[in-house]
């Protein structure tokens, strides 16, 4: 194969992509490669190369791409003029259009360009999080410092590179109508490469009732086969992908480029003067850092979204002579492969240097050229201020990276724009939120509750009675409550011993619990527990974050219910409140991992019906199910708080939903239970389970070795329901948790304990022995299957009532 063959053959007939003709245009082989890609969700990456991003490219090309497609979207904006008029709003997607947008909003004179980042910005308010599920980086977030100056009567022009189900703009589009509606938006794009079956866009204009053009540089249909996926994982076994790991030195210089306070590009929105603020500031800084060039070619690359101002900076030093070409570096997962046809011949990896979401360990910096055989004698590296970070110097780092296949570094520092002072008010809490001693007996600054206060209502039941209500199908569960009595002296001296043996346990896992929440979302994380029983886990959690890593984090209480979700008043005051991003959903264990599944099938719906994306990942003190990610055991681990209800759980019911007590909007609700103030032990368990944190600050516990969802819990559950006889797996009480609830507010006609069951399952022996329960020994294994509960409880038949 010849070296000019288009670089796209090689992935298009491997994988079986068909390419339609074109449709109008530049011929989308000048616009586009095709690339092969480390991702499940896809198997290929179009990749620009007109767009001085993966593939290094002279400046001038990018300046008449986005040219042209300014060109395109005026014309377009002319011939359907509607009374949404005036100077448009630009919206581009990280990490590839951000420097795109800001050239289409210069080529329109646009009121104002922003772009979505993935940097964790503190101070930053969150307009819009957006999922591209198909990304090697899904999550992106939009926080521009003045969306009120969005007036509904400028259309919104959204930019990204290319389009290939045009999903993303889709999204994007539902969640800005529901904040900022406007009649008329715009996709604009340099390559519409979208399937005859993608019409997500279209679809978003009917719902909404709104004009959406698409316009593109470029149009084709790309259609994938069934089995790409398939032919990509084959290809990935026969091809040796050469992204290169090398340690190299080179000479490196610092230089600190001026911009006289404009900022250093639209993470925050820019309006004309902020645009021109920075165009001033171009010619000095391009001055200074020409002073540091050496001779032969140059390669000025970019960092991730920081990619206009490497552009400008390219321009200028070009303009002045330099043999300058433009790239940046990305998250994008490619296939390095020296073939003909093949757009993306080299690849560096390194270590990450910059906060963000959805934190990945490695980044990429593609079509340097193999070490020891680099295409540059420079390499300028534009890095702004918050980006860095030691890491940049580590031997896995950038630099050494960047080392190994140039001769000369120049490190191009910018100052990097904080949210501005003319930007939105910060986030406060929630309305509403309760607090003790009002509310509950948690601390008043250890939770707020996100619920309705229905003490004044009478929603108890005996216990017979609302079991045969239950199953009957007359009342679901989350219409009434369960009488809760004062516990038994007795008992209670059972529970007390059982705290002593299990406080060290639990609190060894706590701790691992909240260093993974550390871990997984840093220091702006916001605990949401479930309520009732991840409540005192969350409040723990938070006691670990503050005392032994000095990390004070915001807590919230909201309910969820099978069957109903979680509560969406709650879930929407959270995200107004906060970065949807930061929050992390907190339970105390897994039964068969019920909780974890309606959990994430409610979020996917909020999702589609808000384009707010909040991460389904429950984070668990007690994982016996195997059915969460993110968890502090997987033991079957006595949780006290699951021995004792309300008076562990700070004075506070399980949750209600009644539509009938509660006004439309309203949080669901919950009683409260100051007359058992007497017998209440929250405090005493929180005190026992923090009094055997450590003082000191041990090592972190990393995010789990072994994340996967192997859903051994249902298993082992699906094959005990067959080996005793039970026809309704809803009878089945799995794990110390569940089975001690069972037996102190349902019916259970058995109990069978594991051979191991030590004297820590002494509460649930005791129940056993007050309400007349037999014991009966665990099958273990079952069908081949070992079990990873130490007791699973099991409820009399429904047809017994």
């Amino acid at each position: 194969m010849a070296d000019h063959a288009w670089p796209g053959e090689v992935v298009r007939d491997a994988l079986g992509l068909v390419l339609g003709p074109d449709e109008g245009g530049v011929p989308v082989e000048e616009v586009v490669g095709l690339a092969l890609r480390r991702n499940p969700r896809r198997a290929h990456l179009p990749v620009s190369r007109v767009l001085g991003k993966h593939l290094p490219t002279e400046p001038g090309r990018m300046r008449a791409a986005a040219t042209d497609l300014a060109d395109t979207i005026r014309r377009c904006l002319a011939a359907t003029a509607t009374p949404a008029g005036g100077a448009p709003v630009v919206l581009g997607y990280a990490e590839n259009a951000t420097a795109l947008a800001h050239l289409v909003a210069d080529g329109l004179d646009a009121d104002h360009v922003v772009h979505t980042t993935r940097r964790v910005v503190a101070g930053a308010s969150v307009l819009v999080a957006l999922d591209e599920q198909h990304s090697h980086a899904p999550r992106h977030v939009l926080v521009p410092d003045d969306p009120g100056r969005w007036t509904p009567d400028r259309p919104l022009v959204l930019v990204d590179d290319e389009l290939t189900t045009g999903r993303t703009a889709a999204t994007t589009l539902r969640a800005l109508h529901r904040l900022l509606p406007r009649r008329r938006y715009l996709v604009a794009t340099l390559a519409d490469l979208r399937a005859h079956s993608d019409d997500a866009v279209e679809r978003v204009a009917d719902d909404l009732g709104v004009r959406i053009d698409v316009v593109a540089s470029a149009r084709s249909r790309l259609d994938p086969p069934a089995d790409v996926l398939d032919r990509a994982a084959h290809l990935l076994r026969t091809w040796e992908d050469g992204t290169a790991r090398p340690e190299g030195r080179a000479e490196t210089a610092t230089v600190h480029l001026p911009l006289d306070g404009a900022a250093e590009g639209a993470r925050h929105g820019l309006d004309r003067d902020g645009r021109a603020a920075l165009e001033r500031a171009i010619p000095g800084a391009a001055a200074r850092l020409a002073d540091a060039l050496g001779p032969g070619r140059v390669l000025v690359l970019g960092c991730e979204e920081l990619h206009y101002l490497p552009l400008r900076l390219a321009e200028t030093l070009a303009a002045g002579g330099a043999d300058v070409h433009l790239a940046a570096t990305t998250r994008s997962p490619l296939v390095a492969c020296d073939v003909a046809g093949y757009p993306v011949r080299s690849g560096l990896a390194f270590a990450a240097h910059d906060v963000a979401l959805g934190h990945a360990p490695e980044r990429y910096a593609y079509g340097l050229g193999a070490p020891g055989r680099g295409h540059y004698d420079t390499v300028v590296l534009v890095v702004d201020a918050a980006a860095r970070t030691p890491a940049l110097r580590r031997p896995d780092g950038l630099l050494a990276r960047l080392g190994a296949v140039t001769t000369r570094i120049v490190e191009a520092v910018v100052p990097c724009r904080r949210p501005g002072p003319g930007g939105p008010p910060a986030r406060t809490r929630p309305a509403a939120a309760r607090r003790g001693p009002e509310f509950g007996s948690f601390a008043r600054d250890e939770v707020g509750w996100l619920l309705s206060d229905l003490s004044a209502v009478a929603l108890e039941m005996p216990t017979a009675e609302r079991e045969a209500a239950l199953g009957s199908g007359r009342l679901h569960y989350s219409q009434t409550l369960p009488q809760e009595p004062a516990p038994a002296p007795e008992y209670e001296r059972v529970v007390a011993r059982a705290l002593e043996r299990s406080a060290a346990r639990v609190a060894e896992t706590v701790g691992v619990l909240a260093d993974r929440v550390l871990a997984l979302r840093g220091r702006g994380a916001v605990l949401v527990s479930l309520a009732r029983a991840g409540t005192p886990v969350g409040v723990l959690v938070r006691r670990w974050a503050a005392r032994v890593r000095g990390v004070v984090l915001p807590h919230y209480a909201m309910s969820v219910l099978r069957g109903r979700g979680l509560d969406r008043a709650a879930l929407d005051a959270l995200v107004a409140a906060h970065d949807p991003a930061a929050l992390v959903l907190v339970d105390a264990w897994t039964g068969g991992g019920g909780i974890v599944d309606e959990v994430a099938a409610d979020l996917a719906r909020y999702a589609r019906e808000t384009g707010v994306v909040v991460d389904p990942t429950v984070a668990v003190l007690a994982d016996p199910a195997h059915r969460a990610t993110l968890y502090g055991s997987r033991e079957d681990l006595l949780v006290p708080q699951a021995c004792l209800n309300a008076t562990v759980g700070g004075l506070v019911s399980r949750t209600v939903d009644r539509p009938d007590l509660l006004p439309p909007g309203s949080y669901q609700g919950a009683t409260s239970y100051p007359g058992l103030a007497g017998v209440d032990r929250t405090a005493t368990f929180l005190d026992a389970v923090s009094a055997h944190f450590p003082t000191g600050r041990p090592p972190a516990s990393p995010l789990p070795s072994d994340p996967g969802d192997d859903a051994r819990g249902p298993r082992y559950l699906a094959a005990l329901a067959v080996d005793l006889g039970v026809t309704d797996p809803r009878r089945l009480r799995p794990g110390i948790g569940e089975t001690t609830r069972a037996l102190l507010r349902r019916d259970p006609g058995a109990v069978h304990l594991a051979a191991d069951a030590g004297p820590d399952l002494d509460p649930v022996r005791h129940l056993c022995a007050d309400r007349g329960v037999p014991i009966r020994a665990l099958p273990d294994p079952v069908a081949g299957l070992r079990s990873p509960y130490r007791c699973v409880g099991v409820l009399r038949p429904w047809r017994a009532r």
